[in-house]
């Protein structure tokens, strides 16, 4: 044998008797709990659990008393919302008594009185935008999809959306997140939307929506963890905390000191954690005991008014995906017959085309259908 092809032969008998052995190595990424290990997630509440209670008005008023006091001393206050936030805004709730769960279980449809686009901010989403203004606040996670807090004016940079926002899609590439005036989850297919990022050009966007079972987006879930290990005082607002990771997330504060305070008007496992923490626990509708809340605060809380946009301006700048499989979009909407009258106008089919459906038109009795108003 010669001498090279002896030292090749040494030199890979040399390389497999320092392989190591195999090992596995389990990574455990943080998902929207699916309800399947017996926690009754998405299964109805009993009617203990479903029961709303209410303070007086005057234990409301003290208690909000107490919660300013706790806002004013604190240093990094962090405030996680759920579905009670936006009942006020005619989006109904999960456990109350006109529940979505709750409804299901007893063979009821639940009613949605307007669609998630219709829906504005609350008086509660509101007041939060003042107070990380007046900087008494310093972020936000919330469990809702409904968009009303970006809406409301609440930076991107100080919020974690743990579930998506309906109005959010993000780009696959440079992880840049765009927010529309449209609901950008009802034309995706398999969650792409079919355009491109706009400020990569060339990266997919999807959709940002997280579905039971599904991991939720790494960025968010690690700025929520920061900020509530950096927390004071936590302040919980509309949830009946039932769905993990995202009820844990306040235990990060409370455990290490923190004050706990929660608002909701069914009972919760945590309740007793407000007390011990020397936080507050309160029975009440958010809107109503954060109004008292703000007036002791002496913050003025305006209405939400909706910006107006320039939609041909904001359409003319979205990128439609070439590689998108997405041309259900237009099949979706029979576009070429909406009205006696012949086709709509360009402007109404390039919002069709670019994934904005039509949410409602205008009829007179002269002309039916009016069409181009998007309303």
């Amino acid at each position: 044998m010669s001498e090279g092809r002896s030292s090749l032969l040494e030199s890979i008998q040399t390389y497999f008797n320092n392989l190591k052995p195999t090992t596995t190595t389990v990574t455990n990424a943080p998902v929207v709990d699916p309800g399947n290990n017996g926690s009754n997630i998405t299964g109805a509440p009993t009617p203990e659990e479903a029961k709303e209670y209410f303070e007086t008005k005057d234990d409301m008023r003290a208690k909000a008393v107490r919660l300013a006091a706790l806002i004013r001393e604190s240093r990094h206050v962090v405030i996680y919302t759920g579905a009670g936030i936006s009942t006020a805004a005619s989006i109904p709730d999960y456990r109350g008594p006109q529940g979505v769960w709750t409804l299901l279980a007893q063979g009821k449809r639940p009613t949605m009185k307007i669609t998630l686009e219709q829906a504005t901010p609350t008086y509660s989403h509101m007041a939060i935008v003042e107070l990380l203004r007046a900087g008494m606040c310093k972020f936000v996670v919330s469990t809702n999809l409904d968009g009303l807090h970006v809406r409301s004016g609440v930076p991107l940079d100080n919020i974690a959306e743990l579930h998506g926002n309906i109005y959010k899609e993000v780009c696959d590439s440079c992880k840049e997140a765009h927010v529309r005036m449209f609901a950008v989850n009802k034309s995706s297919v398999r969650r792409w939307t079919g355009r491109l990022c706009e400020s990569c050009k060339t990266g997919r966007l999807r959709d940002s929506i997280v579905n039971f079972g599904e991991n939720l987006p790494k960025k968010d879930l690690r700025d929520a963890a920061e900020h509530s290990t950096k927390a004071d005082l936590t302040i919980v607002i509309g949830s009946s905390m039932r769905v993990t990771p995202a009820c844990d997330l306040p235990s990060y504060s409370y455990s290490n000191g923190g004050r706990f305070c929660l608002v909701n008007l069914q009972k919760t496992g945590y309740d007793d954690v407000a007390k011990s923490s020397g936080g507050v626990r309160v029975f009440a509708r958010c809107d109503e005991f954060m109004r008292l809340v703000m007036e002791e605060l002496a913050i003025e809380v305006p209405p939400f008014v909706e910006e107006v946009k320039d939609l041909e301006k904001e359409l003319d700048n979205l990128i439609p995906d070439p590689s998108w499989e997405g041309d259900q979009v237009m099949k979706k909407y029979n576009v070429y017959s909406m009205s006696d009258d012949g086709p709509p106008p360009k402007s109404v089919l390039r919002q069709i085309r670019n994934g904005m459906p039509l949410k409602s038109v205008q009829v007179t009795e002269r002309t039916g259908v009016e069409l181009g108003k998007v309303m």
